[in-house]
């Protein structure tokens, strides 16, 4: 043999051998140094955005390759943000409550189409059609077709508008906006539902499941569950942005695992425990995979998350028509890039046409999720294929969804995408495009206001009106000349009415007042009208509320006699 076939040989060798490596080691060091190249456009992603502190991480092939930490946890004292510093992760809670019910399959406690009515006879819906047809992957594929009616559970000062044991009922009652599966509509009160289930299949309440079974045994110690935990060191304040853009510390939300709306946003978490949870599921779903492919009767329900292909397994289609795929599985959106992300978040309402997340790379899979609470927004996407990850967690629900924007530039840092987006320009446009958003809806709210006040005297309008079988009331009081509304009657979420026309009053506010009170502000003008209604005696006897504005006709309350 010749010596250039020998040469030849030698080298296929080290080939086949995985003598390669050092191409590995050259390309990790490589990424690491375009991911510290990105400091300085995270900040300033962080600066026009109005973020206050944020951690974050990169995995890359099963390791953890990069972690930065910026700002602060709690400004006024200048303490600054580490990789253990827990936050609110809102949404990115769903996946942990997927994980659980996966758990419940695996063991046959309950099967994806089981329905909802035989399963938890409370949360039977007041619909025929749905109650005879949602059934758990309905729910865990955001595809039941129920109005989403978020301001119901979700009010000022980040508090939850009612108790846990009410949740089933408040699904009950929920209208069909759209017919089932026949389109990704988000709820996050359907999905909360699920922590009741849980609840009532084990006998456990469903923070104490989840801790026990899926917390525990990955090691997540700084993972909380239950609002007794927030003394824990290194917590992170909360904080929403003026319209100067100025920082405003608004109370923490109310959501907590062991409560209302728990099993759909209430976890708190760090960086360091999160990347736990997502490297487990990654290698969890990489075992089953391998198992597929070499036999097919040798899956085996992992010990923690059961079968993780079924936590993967798409529901629903989330956009249509679409070049590539983007769909819903229990607690993450699939989506194959090169496509758009950032469906879950407000970006898309900010600008328009989101960007293509990584154009000229090859094809991939990509599971991913985003998180928002008043105080807090999170982002992440996993590549399950090559156990990579992209973590983003702030404590600030800014002009835009920045942890959103950062994330992306990270996957495409990751990625090494050809073709690059420009996140910072796109974090400004949007950051501006929120508060020029709010000035016309200002002006659309003012658009037919009446100067002079209503025609009848304003005891006429108090009293307390009841809606939803009784689940929500809303009080009517006057004092010094001034109407005012409590919402589920409560003081902290009163608000004074003003008169616009005939028997129609707003309850609207100014952008800082609504960070002030610790506001998800809702961009839609109906929103905030209040319409009284006569009996043919002239008589006033219901209130309607658009608290859901895609529901048209709006929800009557009526009048306690």
């Amino acid at each position: 043999m010749s010596e250039t076939h020998l040469l030849q040989r030698a080298i296929h060798q080290l080939f086949r051998d995985g003598s390669a490596r050092p191409r590995k080691g050259r390309r990790r060091a490589s990424l690491i140094q375009a991911l510290e190249a990105q400091r300085a456009h995270i900040r300033q992603i962080c600066e026009v955005s109005g973020v206050v502190g944020l951690s974050l991480a990169v995995v890359d092939h099963g390791e953890t390759i990069f972690q930065e930490n910026m700002g602060y946890r709690d400004l006024a004292n200048e303490k600054p943000v580490t990789s253990d510093t827990i936050f609110p992760i809102a949404s990115l809670t769903k996946s942990f409550t997927t994980a659980c019910i996966n758990r419940l399959r695996a063991q046959d406690k309950l099967a994806f189409n089981d329905l909802i009515s035989t399963l938890l006879p409370e949360a039977k819906s007041q619909d025929s059609v749905v109650a005879a047809t949602i059934t758990v992957a309905d729910i865990l594929g955001h595809r039941t077709g129920l109005q989403k009616a978020d301001s119901l559970w979700l009010g000022a000062n980040g508090e939850v508008m009612f108790d846990m044991d009410q949740t089933a009922s408040i699904l009950s009652q929920l209208r069909p906006q759209t017919s089932i599966r026949s389109r990704f509509l988000y709820s996050n009160i359907a999905f909360a539902v699920l922590g009741q289930l849980i609840t009532k299949i084990t006998g456990q309440p469903y923070h104490l499941y989840l801790k026990e079974h899926i917390l525990e045994p990955l090691g997540m110690t700084r993972t909380l569950v239950s609002k007794g935990d927030s003394l824990v060191d290194d917590c992170s304040l909360a904080y929403s942005t003026l319209e100067n853009r100025d920082p405003y510390n608004v109370s923490l939300p109310a959501p907590s695992a062991d409560g209302a709306m728990g099993a759909a946003g209430g976890l708190r978490s760090s960086v360091n425990d999160l990347i736990k949870f997502y490297m487990a599921l990654m290698r969890s779903w990489q075992e089953a995979s391998r198992a597929r492919r070499e036999d097919t009767a040798a899956v085996k329900e992992q010990p923690v998350f059961g079968d993780a292909a079924w936590l993967f397994a798409p529901l629903q289609i989330m956009e249509t028509p679409a070049l590539r795929e983007k769909s819903y599985a229990g607690g993450w959106a699939r989506s194959q890039l090169p496509t758009t992300v950032g469906d879950i978040g407000v970006n898309p309402g900010l600008v328009g046409d989101m960007p293509i997340l990584a154009q000229g790379v090859n094809s991939c899979l990509a599971l991913w999720h985003q998180g928002s609470l008043v105080g807090a927004t999170s982002f992440v996407m996993l590549f399950p294929e090559t156990e990579s990850a992209v973590l983003v967690l702030t404590n600030t629900m800014a002009l835009n969804d920045a942890a959103d924007w950062i994330g992306q530039l990270l996957v495409e840092t990751l990625l090494d995408s050809p073709y690059r987006n420009d996140f910072v320009k796109l974090a400004s446009l949007s950051a501006d495009r929120a508060l020029k958003r709010y000035i016309e809806l200002t002006d659309m709210i003012e658009e037919g206001r009446v100067k002079d006040g209503p025609s009848r005297s304003l005891s006429d309008y108090t009293g307390s009106y009841v809606g939803l079988e009784g689940l929500f009331r809303i009080l009517v009081i006057e004092k010094h000349g001034q109407l005012n509304i409590l919402f589920q009657e409560r003081q902290s979420q009163r608000y004074p009415l003003q008169h616009h026309h005939e028997n129609t009053f707003t309850w609207f506010m100014s952008w800082d007042d609504q960070i002030r009170r610790s506001r998800f502000i809702n961009a839609q003008p109906a929103f905030y009208f209040i319409h009284f209604e006569e009996n043919s005696g002239q008589e006033i006897t219901t209130l309607n509320w658009k608290f859901d504005v895609a529901m048209t006709e709006g929800e009557d309350f009526s009048k306690k006699r």
